[in-house]
């Protein structure tokens, strides 16, 4: 399979609105990037370790995010364009919330969620959010944009100490 083909497979999946088969699909991707036999030209080796490490959620929503940006090239003059960019996340962004909720993995208030499961939140950085969970303290790590969310709450935490 060529990388276009492989590209049209993923848009095709997308655009048919995520069907049994193309779930299929992309698990067998996911299973194929996992064990490096489908290498993601955009990531550095580096990246696609880490993003197999985090499971088939992690590199079937990274694959979505890829088809979503490269069918998006060309609609803006200029690669760095600061609504170009803000758009393209946007589609990308509807596209795993669309997969996730066919799938369902969809959390629509990530927050009341993990205030639930976690305890009450006591600190808020830049990306991380920290729990008051009884005798623990738990940090979250946001993965996603912030007002679209596929992570488990068990996911995306860490215990920073108990």
């Amino acid at each position: 399979m060529t990388t276009a083909d492989f590209w049209k497979q993923i848009n095709m999946i997308i655009s048919d609105g995520f069907t049994s088969e193309g779930l299929q699909m992309l698990d067998c991707y996911a299973e194929l990037f996992i064990n490096g036999r489908l290498v993601y030209k955009r990531f550095s080796p580096f990246e696609q370790h880490g993003c197999a490490t985090g499971g088939a959620t992690h590199v079937i929503a990274s694959l979505l995010a890829g088809a979503k940006n490269r069918s998006d090239r060309g609609a803006a003059p200029y690669v760095g364009d600061f609504k170009r960019e803000v758009e393209c996340g946007t589609k990308q962004a509807e596209c795993i919330e669309q997969w996730a909720r066919r799938l369902g993995c969809w959390t629509d208030c990530v927050d009341k969620t993990l205030t639930q499961t976690l305890g009450e939140r006591i600190a808020e950085g830049g990306e991380a959010k920290v729990y008051n969970h009884g005798a623990t303290l738990i940090k979250t790590i946001r993965l996603f944009c912030p007002t679209h969310s596929c992570t488990r709450p068990h996911l995306a935490t860490q215990c920073l100490f108990s």
